[in-house]
């Protein structure tokens, strides 16, 4: 009894919500089967290392890319990392994963405004709460062990904007020796353009309680159609101190840098011409941030009623600037007359303090978490307009926005039938405050947000082999700045999220997830680009199926098998478009893949994608318009393979080759335009060839 008592108290801390410290959690991965599991420490690390054991026992749709994943030679950038998990959609605008797309269950906004996005539990966006979107994304594959993709049931931890759920990119661990890795890889673009992606990162313990981990990552080259040269710099630090057996801290700082060329989109004659090509010469985007985060933890032992008590305390910082410059108007087959940048400045800091603790009866256990964070925005947005004719610049806009937010939460995950069935009622109170004032006119506004968002997870474990699961969660995100500023709605968006499945691991090597979910958005709003407006869609519902089935057969080990499907259903439920389909939501993908180790060092992966069309305005027009701002997406398929040897050489040093080639067959599809470029066909990218080499020692 005392394993399941050690299961189910596992799942009563990670059914609360995502981590802080994955960076320093234990890296291994158990195999499939028996759901056998050490025995539960309290910590403020409540989703844990991501590891398959706790994925398969999370009360909520979850999957994990994996590090054999990420290290593929066909996967270039974040943009193919997340294209396997079922129910997020890319729009890849560079290759590169520079500036991702993602949406998740049909809900999208540009450079992924709908996400909540973290790396190593710290939130990546520019201002949590007043700019959710990436507009600057300071993450390279090279420095990410593993992506853990969580859609529901985090509602109550992480607020705001996670309607779609969570995705916190976990870095590698720091070695407990001293390791080094140097990594180069060469990828091959249509017309002759190449891109670099060169790493090194060296670490590990200097004591036997601290270590540290340096990361260098660049990005140099063109990403594949004219107008796209690309450079990125990426440099970090992180550290971990065990001080005692009950205190550790784990920091980091960070200094990313990017500057980069967009070649945008082209008109349907252009894109017919030659999708390759670029008709927007000024448009580009540059873009820097410092960043600097820290998470202290102690365990206290034995406090009161509790058994075991831990107290944590993060704060993170940082200091942003971004820049799109674009030609004007918008419209790909025109000559600009007018050039205008966009320079933003953020100063972001936040701290989070919370305590959890549990109770270890017999029967029955409890464990409550309490937390809470404050948020501090300060941003500085301008648009400054250039006359090419005349060479005259003057101020377009000067807007300022002075932020403050403060959330509380409160948590009780309660085992009960000796900790087979974990409930885990919860309730999250967002409050926050946006001062906006305009440089050029003197206008001044004051919006707020105030909202309980409350949250019910149950997870139970009916036997070895099943794992069954059920959530509801409120969410909100506060208005952004852009809506604030801009005619239209400024109000804050609001949904209901549920989710019921069940996970099936009959034997070691197999496993079965099967979720349906349902999205109830009572205000969702959408940028109209034809209008230059933020217009209120109203109701909208997301509702779908989503499943996941990993195969490793008895007769074969050398061989792993991977499929997921996605089904659906978005639609605008009141107003002039009702019943209509929600824009940019696909109603099916899905995704078959394969790894087959041989030859002992050899290792040969094979995947798919289907992606099915999805209109791309309110109106549901199925024709493009004369600038091609609306229209149909076309369905396409994507396939992608890769080839790896590994050599082991003298001290245990290893060296692996690779190669890779994505968009197999080279299928041409496009998207419609992406946030600076907003009109035309946004081609994606082509077929592509990748040759790595990565030696670690």
């Amino acid at each position: 009894m005392k394993k399941t008592k050690s299961l189910h108290l596992s799942l009563s801390l990670i059914s609360l919500g995502i981590c802080h410290g994955a960076m320093a959690a234990d890296q291994s991965t158990e195999p499939a089967g028996s759901l056998d599991l050490a025995p539960t420490v309290i910590s403020g690390d409540v989703l844990g290392s991501a590891s398959d054991q706790e994925v398969r026992t999370y009360a909520g749709s979850r999957s994990v890319v994996d590090s054999s994943e990420l290290s593929k030679a066909s996967v270039r950038g974040v943009d193919d990392a997340l294209q396997r998990v079922p129910g997020i959609k890319i729009f890849d605008e560079t290759g590169t994963g520079a500036l991702p797309q993602i949406s998740v269950r049909g809900l999208y906004e540009s450079r992924s405004g709908r996400i909540q996005a973290l790396s190593d539990g710290i939130p990546l966006a520019l201002a949590p709460y007043g700019q959710t979107g990436l507009s600057l994304f300071p993450v390279t594959m090279a420095m990410v062990d593993r992506i853990d993709v969580v859609r529901g049931g985090a509602a109550v931890q992480y607020g705001p904007n996670n309607v779609g759920g969570v995705i916190n990119f976990i870095s590698k661990p720091i070695p407990r020796e001293w390791e080094t890795t140097l990594q180069e890889k060469l990828t091959f673009n249509a017309g002759g353009r190449q891109l670099w992606d060169t790493y090194l990162g060296t670490g590990g313990y200097l004591t036997d309680n601290f270590g540290l981990q340096l990361d260098v990552n660049t990005l140099g080259g063109e990403y594949g159609r004219e107008h796209s040269d690309t450079d990125v710099q990426n440099y970090r630090l992180r550290g971990q101190w065990n001080i005692d057996d009950d205190r550790d801290l784990s920091f980091g700082i960070q200094r990313y840098k990017a500057d980069m060329e967009l070649a945008g989109a082209l008109s349907v004659e252009d894109y017919k011409d030659d999708p390759r090509q670029s008709t927007r010469p000024l448009d580009r985007f540059e873009g820097d941030t410092n960043r600097v985060w820290g998470t202290y933890t102690q365990r206290l032992g034995g406090m009161g009623p509790f058994d075991s008590v831990e107290v944590s305390w993060t704060n993170f910082a940082h200091d942003s600037y971004r820049n799109f410059v674009v030609g004007l108007p918008f419209t790909p087959d025109g000559t600009a007359v007018t050039k205008q940048d966009g320079p933003r400045d953020f100063k972001v800091w936040g701290t989070e303090p919370r305590i959890s603790g549990t109770i270890d009866g017999d029967t029955v256990g409890q464990t409550w978490l309490l937390g809470a964070r404050y948020v501090k925005e300060d941003i500085d947005y301008k648009v400054n307009r250039q006359s090419l004719a005349t060479g005259v610049t003057a101020p377009f806009r000067d807007w300022t926005f002075d932020d403050d937010a403060r959330a509380f939460y409160l948590s009780n995950a309660i085992g009960l039938l000796d900790r087979r069935l974990t409930i885990t009622p919860g309730v999250r109170y967002e409050n926050a405050r946006m001062d906006y004032s305009d440089g050029i006119t003197g206008v001044s506004r004051e919006n707020k947000s105030e909202e309980w968002l409350p949250g019910l997870t149950v997870g139970y474990q009916a036997s070895d082999a099943w794992f069954v699961y059920a959530n509801a969660q409120k969410s909100l995100r506060p208005p952004q700045v852009t809506q604030i500023v801009k005619e239209g709605d400024v109000g804050a968006e609001l949904a209901w999220n549920y989710e019921t499945g069940v996970r099936y691991t009959p034997w070691d090597g197999f496993r079965a997830d099967f979720g349906v979910y349902r999205i109830d958005f009572d205000d969702q709003i959408a940028y109209n680009s034809t209008t230059d407006r933020f217009q209120n869609l109203g109701s909208t519902r997301h509702q779908g199926i989503e499943t996941e089935v990993f195969w490793t057969p008895d007769a074969m080990r050398d061989l792993d098998l991977h499929a997921s499907y996605a089904y659906l259903d978005a639609k605008q439920r009141n107003g002039q478009f009702k019943d209509n389909e929600v824009p940019f939501a696909s109603r099916n993908q899905f995704t078959v893949d394969g790894r087959y180790r041989f030859a002992e060092h050899w290792t040969y992966s094979l995947d798919g994608l289907y992606v099915s069309s999805a209109y791309t305005d309110a109106a549901n027009s199925g024709d493009e318009d004369a600038t091609a701002s609306v229209g149909k997406l076309p369905a396409y398929w994507l396939w992608n393979t890769a080839i790896e040897r590994e050599f082991k050489l003298a001290d245990k040093s290893l060296l692996t080759a690779s190669a890779g080639i994505s968009n197999l067959f080279n299928r041409e599809y496009y998207y419609r335009g992406i946030d600076t470029s907003p009109w035309g066909r946004q081609p994606a990218p082509q077929r592509s060839l990748t040759l790595g080499v990565n030696y670690r020692f």
